[in-house]
């Protein structure tokens, strides 16, 4: 009877020595909403931007979930105990994935800001190339037949940053210190005398340390709240307007 009680004991012990801190090693449970985004590095590979601030590598993303800008809710669990060469982000194991309502090539956040000027399209065009000017940014060369203009990248200011992009998190709680941003604004003729303008800003944020995983800081894709989008379409609006 020892003897067994003995066994009983020994096949116990482990369970009742393990430390504390054994259970700090398990995958830790995520729930949250993100992007996809494919990132070029090491190859290539799919990523999810959290709205939460972080950056998730998955082990297991669905081919059809595999859109640049799709809007997912997800579920997963971390992966402390996987390697891996991306270098990117926190590796989780999905659990659970939908796209998000409203979603598909591109966020919700980052659709064209829309509205009608009050002139025909070449003038739309160049007052909106006299707005772009007056706000010191610079031109991509583009063909003139085209009905797009776009920007090259522009500074932000921390201040202008983060009164520019949406996350779940307060912008200020974020670690973001700079950015830029490029603009494309797209027309497209309504009648002799009404141009349809649609303007989207594009932001990327720097300054993001992922302590936990020991990275430096990088740049990263945000979405934009509509602010940048809505001055500027204001001022392509009031410009149209005058003569000249």
């Amino acid at each position: 009877m020892k003897t067994r009680h003995a066994l009983f004991l020994l096949l116990l012990l482990p369970g009742l020595l393990t430390p504390a801190w054994a259970d700090a090693q398990k995958g830790q449970p995520i729930k949250t909403t993100g992007t996809i985004k494919h990132q070029g590095i090491e190859g290539g590979f799919w990523g999810i931007v959290g709205d939460d601030g972080q950056n998730y590598d998955p082990a297991n993303l669905a081919p059809e979930f595999q859109i640049e800008g799709l809007r997912v809710s997800f579920e997963a669990v971390t992966k402390p105990d996987v390697a891996s060469f991306h270098m990117w982000g926190t590796i989780v194991d999905i659990k659970a994935i939908r796209k998000l309502e409203g979603s598909g090539s591109a966020p919700d956040s980052l659709k064209p800001v829309t509205g009608i000027a009050e002139a025909n399209l070449t003038a739309t065009k160049e007052a909106a190339k006299r707005v772009v000017a007056a706000r010191g940014e610079s031109l991509v060369v583009r063909d003139e037949s085209t009905e797009t203009i776009a920007t090259k990248p522009h500074a932000l200011e921390k201040d202008a940053l983060l009164a520019s992009f949406e996350s779940q998190i307060k912008p200020e709680d974020s670690g973001y210190t700079q950015g830029t941003y490029e603009l494309k604004i797209y027309f497209k003729p309504k009648g002799k005398r009404k141009t349809a303008v649609e303007v989207k800003a594009e932001i990327m944020a720097f300054g993001r340390a992922h302590m936990a995983m020991a990275k430096p800081d990088t740049w990263d894709p945000v979405p934009s709240n509509g602010k940048i989008e809505r001055e500027v379409l204001m001022a392509i609006q009031a410009e149209a307007k005058k003569k000249k």
